[in-house]
């Protein structure tokens, strides 16, 4: 199998745990803003885009080593 699927999770260090928290706050925080917006098409794709920044967000500090 390709180094790229990893079979097992390594540990997070106390760093990297705390920049995903902080990562995943500030998402919370900007989400929040963004529901505060009238319903639209636009909104529900700037709240999936969100998420899926912080996927990659999350992603980038777990394959970090």
């Amino acid at each position: 199998m390709s180094p790229v699927f990893r079979k097992e999770q390594r540990h997070l260090t106390t760093e990297e745990r705390q920049q995903i928290n902080a990562i995943k706050q500030l998402a919370e925080d900007l989400h929040d803003m963004i529901d505060m917006l009238p319903p639209s098409r636009a909104r529900d794709i700037a709240q999936v885009k969100l998420e899926e920044s912080v996927m990659w967000s999350v992603q980038a500090v777990s394959n970090a080593h």
